[in-house]
């Protein structure tokens, strides 16, 4: 990797991670609306991505960050620990690193004849221009020739940074060229993102077909769902309760769009985790990989090994699943919950599946009840599967009450307080897609007692610095071409 590449990325971890112990000023949280960063307007308007990132450390993003890294005890221990790492390559963060950066720090690729010239390029407008210039060249120090960075003042007070003259030129716009800023369609994803956030991130999807094919890949870009493929915009912000990413494409052919869901409601009160989804739209386009060679040799090859022919595999999977994790003797339990028109031919390929898995295994399948439901086990000594069906839905489970719990009496999920409270620390909305729930707060005591089982234990000061965390929820919502989605980490 050339010198300036090692240069940004050295600046943006150091800013990230000591820029809560510098932080001042201003209220937390994103806020609505769109804003284009200022550096876009310094960028030709066809480039592969443009990350835009907050280096004011008095912003209210980074305040927002600062009062979040208070909850947790070994907070100033690392910014110390950092700083040293700092002092020992000869700088200081507030003398060195903070006055050698703007507000803003863009990096931004773009593609060129072959991916080996492709072009990173760094913009900034430093608080104090000779900081900046000291720091390149603490960064050069030791390095020759093409290994050093270059730098360019383009005006204004900004500065661009890359490892040849040549790839800042062909990143920036010039006074006659098309701007980046300019442009309808980035105005237009940048319209989907927070108006303020800690990073920005803007990917062009025809620059990204287009990198695709010089690499010579065998995938079909239609095969991955990208050849409609507009853009993707994501950002990450700070609030109050927590840390979200939040992104948006168009013309992504992937996810099924918002959906109501049938299996969610029958899941246990006391699960960890879930994952629910409808398969459709990811199994068409797996099932478009079949057309190519190396794919469909890979497939033809699972396909002995599991007895099964891959479509009846995929068809499974093809509508609403679910797969949730609880707190089981010893090891949690596992179940999976499948949505399926025709419960017979889910069942029989479960039995072709099993009667492989267990003769591999070199034991047998069993049939027995659960809830005076019909379950097949296959049992692997240490632990043992079950499958079978329960109103109308077919699971796989490692519980040996699994499938008759699903769906039982007691508190379900979607009532129990944890999931209320990371639903609306998140605010997820109550029609969306597929989503992705961990309850981190009950998770913590079920990891400590699986290292305990296996004679170990998590250092104190590991499992202090975990306690904040309380859940992560991540969602999709979609409707035609147009897709969103959303991660929020809870800390509290």
């Amino acid at each position: 990797m050339h010198a300036t590449r090692l240069f940004l990325a050295a600046v943006l971890t150091t800013l990230s991670l000591l820029a809560t112990a510098c932080g001042g000023g201003g209220g937390g949280g994103a806020l609505p609306g769109g804003s284009t960063p200022e550096g876009a307007a310094l960028v030709r308007a066809a480039v592969l991505a443009f990350v835009s990132l907050d280096t004011d450390t008095g912003s209210s993003q980074w305040q927002a960050l600062d009062d979040l890294s208070q909850k947790f005890p070994d907070r100033e221990k690392l910014i110390q620990q950092l700083k040293q790492s700092i002092n020992e390559e000869g700088l200081d963060f507030d003398r060195d690193v903070k006055p050698a950066l703007g507000p803003e720090l863009d990096i931004v690729v773009s593609r060129d004849a072959t991916v080996d010239e492709t072009a990173v390029v760094g913009l900034t407008k430093p608080d104090d221009p000779d900081k900046f210039k000291a720091l390149v060249a603490k960064a050069n120090a030791g390095e020759s020739g093409d290994d050093r960075a270059v730098l360019r003042e383009i005006g204004d007070g900004w500065y661009a940074i890359s490892d040849s003259q040549g790839a800042i030129t062909r990143v920036l716009a010039g006074d006659s060229g098309d701007k980046l800023s300019d442009g309808d369609q980035f105005g237009e994803a940048m319209d989907k993102l927070p108006g303020e956030a800690l990073a920005k991130l803007y990917l062009d999807g025809r620059e990204l077909r287009e990198v695709l094919a010089q690499q010579g890949s065998t995938v079909d870009p239609s095969t991955a769902g990208l050849d409609e493929l507009r853009y993707v915009a994501a950002s990450a912000s700070a609030e109050d309760d927590g840390v979200r990413v939040h992104g948006a494409t168009v013309g992504l052919k992937a996810g099924t769009g918002n959906f109501s869901s049938e299996l969610v409601p029958g899941v246990p009160g006391d699960a960890l985790a879930l994952l629910d989804f409808r398969g459709e739209g990811t199994i068409d386009q797996l099932e478009k990989l079949k057309s190519n060679p190396q794919v469909g040799q890979a497939l033809q090859q699972l396909e002995a090994m599991l007895g099964v022919p891959f479509e009846e595999v995929l068809a499974l999977l093809r509508n609403e699943v679910a797969f949730y994790v609880r707190p089981g003797a010893g090891i949690p339990e596992l179940t999976l919950v499948l949505q399926t028109p025709n419960e017979a031919n889910a069942l029989a390929t479960l039995d072709k599946l099993a009667q492989r898995l267990a003769a591999a295994a070199g034991t047998q399948v069993q049939e027995g009840t659960q809830g005076g439901h019909t379950v097949k086990t296959i049992n692997f000594g240490q632990f043992q599967v079950h499958y079978g069906a329960a109103d109308g839905k077919v699971l796989v489970t490692s519980g040996v009450n699994g499938i008759a719990e699903y769906g039982g009496s007691g508190e379900r999920l979607p009532d129990s307080a944890d999931f209320e409270e990371a639903q609306a620390a998140a605010e997820m909305p109550d029609e969306h897609g597929a989503f992705f729930y961990v309850n981190l707060k009950d998770a913590l005591p079920l990891i400590e007692g699986l290292a305990g089982l296996a004679g170990e234990s998590l250092p104190s000061d590991v499992t202090e610095n975990l306690r904040p965390l309380r859940s992560f929820l991540a969602w999709g919502e979609g409707s035609g071409d147009s897709a969103s989605f959303d991660a929020f980490l809870e800390i509290k």
